[in-house]
């Protein structure tokens, strides 16, 4: 069984059936005995779209992710400071920045749909057919 960070762009495709790479990504993890996390940035992100419709659709969402992550973890400082580290050595935004240093403070591979993610990353898994 592996640890597994999931970034946004992964979340946002498993929880949306129209994103363009809902089918590579349940591809991708069906048959897959993970462990999997995401930051709170993650969960923010990914509840955007949810947020237009409403307060009843982002509870179900958060519902539904909480059921199916071992662990969201928290921005805290230490986060923070590897964070800013992150962004100064490869210019990724904030929010990936957060996230990958997330994915390496937690132990875990690092799993994307981003290209730039998945190569300013050392060990993350860029899933097939992403941008």
């Amino acid at each position: 069984m592996g640890r597994v960070t999931l970034d946004s762009s992964v979340l946002i495709s498993m929880y949306y059936e129209g994103d363009v790479y809902f089918e590579s990504v349940r591809s991708f993890m069906v048959g897959k005995d993970n462990s999997y996390f995401i930051s709170t940035i993650s969960l923010a992100e990914t509840l955007t779209h949810a947020s237009r419709k409403g307060l009843v659709p982002v509870k179900l969402m958060v519902e539904r992710i909480n059921e199916a992550m071992t662990e969201i973890y928290d921005v805290n400082q230490e986060i923070a400071v590897a964070a800013s580290m992150v962004r100064a050595k490869t210019d990724l935004k904030m929010p990936d920045a957060i996230i990958s240093a997330t994915a390496t403070l937690a132990r875990t591979q690092l799993w994307t749909l981003d290209q730039r993610m998945a190569k300013a990353h050392k060990g993350a898994v860029l899933i097939g057919g992403a941008q």
